[in-house]
């Protein structure tokens, strides 16, 4: 009788024993966990990746890992300058090259000839160049185009993105990817040419048509600097301020629930369906990080300034043009000491939106965060002033809570109760609210539950004057 030989190595286990183990190994993605805190390029780096370890073990690890390695993808869009400013100057110039250029150059040579010749105005007035200028992608065989040095940059995506798409349809990971990371990192410098708008929103609309035709993501984060996420965004930044806050980067995050699509799709009026991100998919969740504020409370009349409004203008579209059925039921805010000014603004654009369920706020520095021991980041603010709009931030907060109708079960949770003495300070406005007859009962540590049963229960005890917020 022969006995069945006791498997002596890992490879020799089934594969469903295998998976098991592979999926100790997740640890979730670092743009989860990094989410809230100060945005940086390094949204999605960690040092430690134990499933891009394991797959190199071994073909057949490799094999049982691969999907899980495209759980969160990141992309970073291309960082080259591959758009040209074209002006009766470049023209004149390319006159003296006709023979050498490409199909695509001499097209754009012919249409700008074109258009100087039907002008009255002289081809050489500055005033010219900035009614007419236009702006013109290079091709790969645009050999004069790639001579000029003065290209811009507008968003797009890498060149290796083709080859992914390939990939993730190969070997069929469309539906294992979960979460997509889009990062740039580099300043969109054309908002004040108004002929950029036409080609920024082209490119803009051909990045996110490209994404979501090839991928099916539950979530999308956006990471960029304030003005390319506005272009990202197809919304603008709204403040000629953003100078003073030397804001180098923000972050956006969309989720949309696994079975919301049946229910919700083109066919349907329940929003435009059009290329903007935000009408891309029936997102419930908006989570925002907009940094540190620090930097802007060194300036004249610092709470004169206004941060950029992209969160503001997003919260209003959805307002507008999505209907309940698919709007957000979750937000998120993370910031360092945001002006209450601005917060009151954002918190303005939550009102519109009757969908909420849930709200989180953070408005002081996370325990990874060292800012307020940087002298050098410190400049001239001055504490208290930090903690002024901290504590009118969070008082227009409260204000929120109890003026806002929240259905029975929504949450409050309020991040920065992780510092027991800002936890007191929070649960001294809550108590407020309670005080003033909107039921706000707390579940745990920097956590709320809306409880219409306790409506006006503190009114009823209050013998004293209501608390003014």
């Amino acid at each position: 009788m022969h006995e069945t030989p006791i498997p002596t190595t890992l490879d020799a286990l089934p594969n469903e024993i295998l998976i098991q183990i592979a999926s100790h190994l997740d640890l979730g993605a670092p743009s989860i966990a990094k989410f809230p805190h100060e945005p940086s390029p390094q949204l999605t780096s960690s040092d430690k990746t134990p499933l891009k370890t394991l797959s190199r073990v071994s073909w057949k690890w490799r094999k049982i890992v691969l999907s899980s390695l495209f759980y969160y993808s990141r992309i970073i869009l291309d960082k080259e300058p591959q758009w040209v400013p074209i002006d009766a100057r470049l023209i004149e110039n390319m006159q003296g090259h006709l023979t050498s250029l490409s199909d695509h150059e001499t097209q754009i040579y012919q249409k700008m000839r074109g258009k100087f010749k039907s002008s009255s105005m002289w081809a050489f007035d500055e005033s010219f160049d900035d009614l007419l200028i236009n702006l013109c992608p290079v091709h790969e065989e645009d050999a004069f185009l790639k001579s000029v040095p003065a290209t811009l940059w507008l968003p797009r995506l890498p060149k290796w993105f083709t080859h992914f798409t390939r990939f993730v349809a190969d070997y069929n990971l469309k539906h294992h990817i979960r979460s997509i990371v889009l990062v740039a990192d580099k300043e969109y410098e054309l908002s004040d040419i108004p002929s950029a708008d036409v080609p920024l929103g082209r490119a803009v609309s051909e990045i996110w048509s490209q994404i979501f035709s090839h991928l099916e993501p539950l979530r999308v984060v956006v990471a960029a600097p304030p003005t390319t996420l506005a272009g990202l965004l197809g919304t603008q930044v709204l403040s000629s301020d953003v100078w003073a806050f030397d804001m180098k980067m923000h972050y956006i995050e969309l989720v949309q629930p696994r079975s919301s699509r049946a229910d919700h799709t083109r066919e349907s009026n329940c929003r435009p369906w059009d290329s903007a991100l935000v009408h891309r998919r029936p997102w419930t969740h908006l989570g925002y990080n907009e940094g540190s504020s620090i930097t802007a409370y060194s300036t004249y009349e610092y709470h004169l300034k206004q941060s950029p409004k992209m969160l503001y203008l997003i919260l209003l579209r959805l307002a507008k043009e999505a209907q309940d059925c698919c709007n957000i039921h979750s937000f998120s805010f993370y910031a360092v000491f945001p002006f209450s000014t601005n917060l009151t603004t954002v918190i303005r654009a939550l009102h519109k939106v009757k969908t909420l369920r849930k709200v989180q706020f953070q408005l002081a520095p996370g325990d990874e965060n060292i800012l307020l021991d940087a002298r050098d980041k410190m400049g001239r603010a001055q504490p208290r002033d930090l903690w002024m709009e901290w504590n009118e931030s969070y008082k227009a907060i409260a204000s929120f809570l109890g003026s806002y109708t929240f259905p029975n079960g929504a949450e409050f949770v309020s991040s920065d109760c992780s510092n027991l003495s800002l936890a007191d300070e929070v649960d001294r406005l809550m108590s407020m609210l309670r005080e003033r007859g909107t039921g706000w009962r707390k579940t745990e540590l920097g956590k709320w539950t809306r409880d219409l049963s306790l409506d006006g229960a503190g009114e009823r005890s209050d013998t004293g004057p209501a608390v003014q917020m």
